[in-house]
């Protein structure tokens, strides 16, 4: 249970103190307190229903303050407590913050004391609880939640620990940065954040590249009736509409500095400025960020903040580029032929089309396949696309060199697009293997040729090989 909405319990034998600090508390934070005066009533409670924070005065009754404190330290080792005691003494408060209590708080002593002593207890508690989630997100084996992630077709390990990394980070309201390649799927990576996070508010995107520093403003906080020059009518920027739910900023890296200010101002805070008015509004949209560049770098040169750049990036997904990920690309190849699709049979790729595709680079990453896709479709007719036309369409790329050269003359055996489970009519696994051996071919044997030809590291190419028992 977060800490915010666990109840505070309140132990103390002195009601009038109990009363007390239940009114400084529950003014300053928006849960309850529950009060008790024995060290018994306090630990049958906490059995019964988790607690956020104890407050734990020394001199009860019953039991002993010190031995109720290392009895909550055994068996509720993630809940912290704070000591409250009239007992000013400096022997007691090192056993007790030896003892594993949070801190140390006497009795009359400046109310913002204890008030701060809390927040700082209970925000340490949950990031204690965000940390153990992270861990356990990404050691599961399933996603917990796979229908938030239906549009990004992936066969590869290293997208769905992505997925599971997300997972874990969802349910925050901190930022999220993502980083990738032009047509990598950004956006698609951002729906996906936005479904795993269960927010009930929209999903609202928009791209800041090339904008002005006031059309930024205008679009993000909008303005009021008369804020400049033909501002006829009011205008509620994208913030408001994306209360409750996610803003998916594109492009930030092209921000001005100016810009950079505003928004810097309006994570910190949460509050922003409508044009034209000085009264400050609240929002609790979710904010996640792209960019194909290099954030860090333009930070070093000076033409992004470095504290922009680390509040934006609280949490970072790097998404990997398709050259990087070749098993992604016979199910893509099935789920794009599939969607364009006007009769109920999809069109057909043959397995040498295929084959030239997998060599192939991508520069422009998965929208550059569903263009060549297209392209293929439509000058392929009804009939099957075969591997000329494939490398025909890559012909003008300086990349596609090695993936127009010849292969060796088999059969044009055909294969629907989306690629069925039966491991009879090839595998992405077989697919792959036949890849490496084709490559190994073409460069003699030489290795660095063939990761080269791949698309993959010579590492990497070696780590395949061993698997398979062919190589160290």
């Amino acid at each position: 249970m977060p800490a915010a909405s666990a109840p505070i319990l309140l132990v103390d034998d002195d009601l009038a103190i109990l009363r007390s600090t239940a009114q400084v508390l529950e003014a300053g934070f928006p849960f309850r307190c529950v009060p008790v005066s024995t060290g018994k009533e306090a630990l049958d409670f906490i059995a019964r229903q988790p607690v956020g924070l104890v407050l734990l005065d020394l001199g009860l009754p019953d039991l002993p303050g010190e031995e109720i404190l290392s009895r909550l330290r055994r068996d509720y080792p993630e809940v912290p407590v704070v000591v409250v005691t009239a007992l000013a003494d400096i022997d007691s408060a090192v056993r007790c913050m030896g003892g594993g209590a949070y801190d140390y708080v006497v009795k009359g002593s400046d109310p913002g004391r204890l008030l701060n002593s809390v927040k700082r207890a209970l925000e340490s508690r949950e990031k204690d609880l965000k940390i153990a989630s992270l861990r356990e997100s990404l050691q599961a084996p399933d996603l917990r939640h796979p229908e938030s992630f239906s549009d990004l077709v992936t066969a590869s390990g290293r997208m769905r620990a992505l997925f599971r990394f997300i997972e874990a980070v969802a349910g925050s309201d901190e930022p999220i940065l993502l980083q990738g390649e032009t047509g990598t799927g950004k956006e698609l990576f951002a729906r996906a954040i936005h479904k795993a996070s269960g927010a009930r508010g929209p999903f609202v995107a928009t791209n800041l590249g090339g904008l002005e520093d006031l059309l930024v403003s205008d679009t993000l906080f909008g303005h009021v009736k008369g804020a400049y020059t033909g501002a006829d009518e009011a205008r509620k920027g994208l913030i408001f509409q994306a209360a409750g739910g996610t803003l998916f900023l594109d492009e930030i890296g092209d921000l001005s500095s100016q810009s950079q200010v505003k928004l810097l101002r309006f994570l910190e805070n949460r509050e922003y400025f409508p044009l034209g008015t000085d009264l400050p509004r609240r929002s609790e949209a979710r904010i996640v960020a792209a960019t194909n560049q290099n954030l860090e770098s333009r930070a070093e040169e000076g033409r992004f903040r470095h504290d922009l750049l680390y509040r934006l990036s609280t949490f970072r997904i790097d998404i990997p580029p398709l050259r990087e990920r070749k098993e992604d690309i016979p199910p893509l190849c099935g789920h794009f032929l599939a969607s364009m699709a006007a009769a109920p049979e999809p069109p057909r790729l043959t397995t040498e089309a295929l084959a030239v595709l997998c060599l192939y680079s991508f520069p422009g990453n998965v929208r550059e396949l569903r263009s060549i896709l297209l392209k293929a479709k439509a000058l392929s007719g009804e009939g099957a696309i075969d591997r000329r036309v494939i490398e025909e369409l890559l012909a003008d790329s300086p990349k596609a060199g090695h993936a127009s050269s010849a292969l060796p003359a088999t059969p044009q055996e055909t294969v629907p697009a989306a690629i069925p489970p039966n491991p009879e009519l090839p595998t992405i696994q077989k697919a792959i293997e036949n890849l490496v051996e084709e490559a190994l071919r073409r460069s003699d044997g030489h290795r660095s040729k063939a990761a080269k030809l791949l698309g993959i590291t010579p590492q990497a190419l070696s780590q395949r090989l061993k698997h398979r028992g062919t190589g160290p």
